[in-house]
């Protein structure tokens, strides 16, 4: 790898890809939306181009030359009342960058997909990157994007370009900007008025700087129209929210709240979000996917890549000194 192209490098994992190839000494142009802030590479010396994957000719322009691409651009909403951009941005964007990819002679392409766009496990069980997608009952417009454009990446890999595929869990850490629906469980556990609420299920959790470094390791070590996934740590719902208490050192009462009433409230929250426009606190569509346990086992990316993947105290612990770093948590 000589020269890197990364989608998305000016976002949460996005930016932490083109970190660590910086670090790993490579040439690295990003391809930035215009108008995106660009405080996550302010510090990087890399070049910057500003496009938009929806437009063919922007990303011809940015694929030219380079000889690996990772493409992290997407749209990625727990809340999408008219979904339409993010089918756009994430399917039509997808074909973009890799038709032009393989019309450039790029020699491997890195998706990033995530685990929401394979199958959840049965009750009990782990998935893992062969699991096959069962959602189709829920109106989760996030996750069907991303599995409809993780099946066109792989398409792409049958026809011969060398495509890697990195399923990461629910990202966390430093470096959420706006934040993600990822970062917002955390910010949102410290609602002054609120006591630290959860109900059923669980989901598994990744340090961004784990999932972006998967990234690395499979351009390096993967295969062509391979899947990793990059989990961290398996988490009840319970558990997660007492991890961040802990971490935090708060005293807020831990109240569990019955699925029939936290269906309710995440019903009305979704009302009032039509109303006023602001996402609610508590997305409907993701809270029901989120009722069944998302656990994932990471053994292939360990086994295959050499992954590694730090405590989830240590992510949390660094994501609440970020947030609170942009005055998002109070001190």
């Amino acid at each position: 790898m000589k020269k890197a192209l990364v989608t998305g490098g000016c976002g949460f994992l996005g930016s932490w890809i083109v970190r660590q190839l910086v670090e790993d000494g490579r040439e690295v142009r990003v391809l930035a939306v215009p108008g995106e802030s660009r405080e996550n590479v302010a510090d990087l010396d890399v070049e910057i181009v500003e496009g938009d994957v929806r437009r063919r000719a922007d990303v011809e322009a940015a694929v030219a030359g380079a000889d690996t691409v990772f493409h992290a651009a997407a749209i990625y909403q727990d809340w999408a009342p008219d979904p339409t951009l993010m089918y756009d941005v994430n399917l039509r964007g997808t074909f973009n960058v890799l038709e032009a990819s393989r019309r450039a002679g790029v020699e491997k392409v890195i998706y990033t997909a995530s685990i929401v766009s394979l199958g959840r496990p049965e009750p009990g069980l782990e998935a893992d990157e062969t699991t096959p997608y069962e959602c189709w009952d829920l109106d989760f417009p996030y996750s069907r994007s991303k599995f409809h454009s993780r099946e066109l990446a792989e398409y792409f890999a049958d026809w011969d370009l060398d495509v890697r595929v990195v399923c990461p869990a629910i990202v966390l850490g430093p470096g959420d900007l706006r934040p993600t629906p990822s970062g917002a469980l955390i910010v949102g556990q410290f609602e002054p008025y609120l006591p630290a609420l959860h109900y059923e299920g669980g989901a598994n959790y990744v340090d961004v700087r784990d999932a972006a470094h998967v990234h690395l390791l499979a351009a390096r070590y993967g295969a062509k129209g391979e899947r990793y996934v990059a989990a961290g740590t398996n988490l009840s719902n319970q558990e997660f929210v007492e991890t961040i208490r802990k971490v935090a050192g708060t005293k807020k009462p831990l109240v569990k709240l019955p699925v029939t009433l936290a269906s309710t409230v995440a019903t009305g929250m979704d009302v009032a979000a039509r109303v006023t426009g602001q996402p609610p606190l508590l997305a409907k569509d993701f809270f029901r996917y989120s009722l069944r346990a998302s656990y994932y086992r990471n053994d292939k990316a360990r086994r295959e890549l050499g992954a590694t993947f730090r405590p989830i105290e240590e992510t949390v612990a660094d994501a609440i000194d970020y947030f609170r770093g942009r005055g998002l948590i109070a001190a």
